[in-house]
């Protein structure tokens, strides 16, 4: 799969979170972000803007460890299997995406 499409995939992913997590605790005075990182984030710049922020350095480091098949490949001397580079691309991006999308749906689950 292509770069962009696996980015793509995890802003789904992490933006469903994102909103979820800010719509619940707008809409419920009994949930509480149970994140060490988003809540500082969120109290120091607000719900929005400390998601935005999370979402960002989320894409990066989701990004960074994506991308480091192609360090291990070459660390290997280009020794690893056929594939490995996209594969590890793939998974750790969809995987990713998956996990924060089922986040997501968890804190819209909190509203029913």
């Amino acid at each position: 799969m292509r770069r962009l499409t696996l980015a793509a995939a995890l802003l789904i992913g992490k933006g469903f979170d994102a909103v979820s997590t800010v719509v619940v605790l707008r809409l419920s005075d009994s949930v509480r972000e149970s994140v060490p990182l988003s809540r500082a984030l969120m109290a120091r710049f607000g719900p929005e803007l400390g998601m935005a922020i999370l979402t960002v350095i989320t894409l990066v480091v989701v990004a960074l460890l994506a991308e480091s098949g192609v360090l291990i490949d070459r660390l290997a001397g280009g020794d690893t299997p056929d594939r490995y580079v996209p594969r590890l691309r793939a998974t750790v991006y969809l995987g990713c995406a998956v996990w924060f999308a089922l986040v997501g749906l968890w804190n819209v689950s909190l509203l029913v």
